[in-house]
């Protein structure tokens, strides 16, 4: 087992070339139309609470808006194994504003479920996630949502990959009943049993049936570290759209 020390020596050279790949994916696309969530940012996995067991994780994403005034928001996700391949799970969500102004941002449901046995050797998980939300007019001019969200994950080795082909449909406004393709993906190192370095990506492309006015949203350089009754995600990127702003997140999970 590589010293802490030792461990960051040799991920130096990887943080610096994940950092540059989350640059350019978040600045060399074309221009963005569609967005992606504003309060959950994160690339599901494919692991369920195990039966009857709760937890929680919470999500911390600081914006630092030009000519605006910044935004955190702060989203309590709790969760609950329903059973060795089920888990359900509810959102919570806050904003607050520079000028500090705490707003209530929407709460949604969702449930997990994934497949029992892995395939190609173990290497490759599959599940999906299904949602529905309802979020203040502030936030999301629809108001009602739904999201269907497969997941496909890769662990081979110091590899680690993880695919989420979100569609997105709004249940009110313009686009209701027009599903949107809203992908996101995760690319890591694993560097140890507790401790991965990676980028995410996240992209908007519209409706499936309009595709082709949207381009990469958002690119993270991202740590994940993981303990027996906690996980803990950090990413620094970007967004570029029609509002380009640097981003901050943080997600604390505790699994009691």
């Amino acid at each position: 087992m590589l010293s802490p020390l030792a461990m960051t020596v040799r991920m130096r050279p990887l943080v610096r070339i994940c950092l540059r790949l989350a640059i350019f994916a978040s600045l060399a696309a074309p221009r963005l139309v569609h967005a992606q969530d504003e309060f959950e940012i994160q690339v599901y996995d494919v692991e369920t609470a195990p039966e009857g067991e709760p937890g929680i994780e919470l999500h911390l994403n600081h914006h630092l808006i030009r000519m605006e005034p910044d935004e955190t928001h702060l989203t309590f996700e709790p969760h609950y194994g329903l059973c060795d391949w089920a888990e359900l799970g509810g959102y919570f969500q806050t904003s607050l504003t520079s000028t500090g102004e705490l707003a209530y941002a929407g709460a949604k449901l969702r449930t997990k479920l994934r497949a029992l046995h892995r395939l190609w050797d173990g290497r490759i998980g599959l599940a999906i996630n299904f949602e529905i939300s309802v979020v203040p007019r502030q936030f999301e001019p629809n108001r009602w949502g739904s999201e269907v969200r497969p997941i496909a994950e890769l662990r081979n080795g110091p590899l680690y990959a993880s695919v989420n082909p979100i569609i997105a449909t709004d249940l009110a406004g313009a686009l209701a009943g027009h599903p949107q393709l809203e992908p996101a993906a995760k690319l890591a190192y694993v560097a140890s049993d507790t401790a991965m370095v990676g980028i995410e990506a996240y992209a908007a492309f519209g409706p499936v049936d309009a595709l082709g006015g949207g381009s990469v949203d958002r690119g993270f350089v991202t740590l994940d570290l993981h303990g027996r009754r906690w996980d803990l995600n950090i990413g620094i990127g970007a967004s570029h759209g029609s509002q380009d702003h640097p981003i901050g997140k943080l997600i604390v999970g505790i699994h009691p």
